[in-house]
C-alpha cells in the first residue's frame, strides 16, 4: 500500500538557508529516496522545511526516523499521514523554491508551519510558483 505524508520542521543553523546546504540536502534526499522508492517535494523558507513524501509505510517510517535523528531539524510535525491510491509526486526529490515576491504573494507573511496540510501539498506541487520573466 502507498502512503503520503506531509510534514514541517524547523531548520537549525545555516541548513536550508544557503545554496550549498540546500544542494547537499537535495543530493542526499535523492540518493536515499531512489533507494527507498520514495517520491517527494520539499521547500525551505524562513528557517523552516516542508515536505510531502510518498512511498511504502516502512520506507516512510525510516525517512521520518532519519529526520527525527538529524541534528539539522527540530520540532518535526506530521500534518498528514494517509494511504493513497496513486503517487502525486513523480520525482525522488524535487525542490520547490520561492523568491521574495512569490513568498509575499503566496504566504502573506505566514510561515510554512502556519499552512494546513492541504495548503502545503498545493504549494509543494509547485502549481503557484511561476518562473521569473
Amino acid at each position: 500500500m502507498l502512503y503520503r505524508i506531509v510534514f514541517v520542521s524547523e531548520m537549525i543553523g545555516a541548513s536550508g538557508r544557503d545554496v550549498q546546504s540546500v544542494a547537499e540536502i537535495l543530493g542526499v534526499s535523492e540518493r536515499n529516496n531512489l533507494r527507498d522508492e520514495i517520491s517527494s517535494a520539499m521547500m525551505f523558507h524562513d528557517g523552516e522545511a516542508a515536505q510531502v513524501a510518498e512511498g511504502a509505510r516502512a520506507d516512510l517510517d525510516r525517512l521520518l526516523t532519519r529526520l527525527s535523528n538529524d541534528p539539522r531539524h527540530r520540532n518535526l510535525r506530521i500534518l498528514e499521514d494517509r494511504p493513497v491510491m496513486q503517487r502525486r509526486m513523480r520525482d525522488s526529490a524535487r525542490l520547490c523554491a520561492l523568491n521574495d515576491a512569490q513568498a509575499q504573494d503566496i504566504l502573506y507573511g505566514r510561515r510554512l508551519s502556519d499552512l494546513s496540510s492541504t495548503g502545503l501539498e498545493k504549494l509543494l506541487s509547485c502549481e503557484h510558483v511561476k518562473m521569473a520573466a
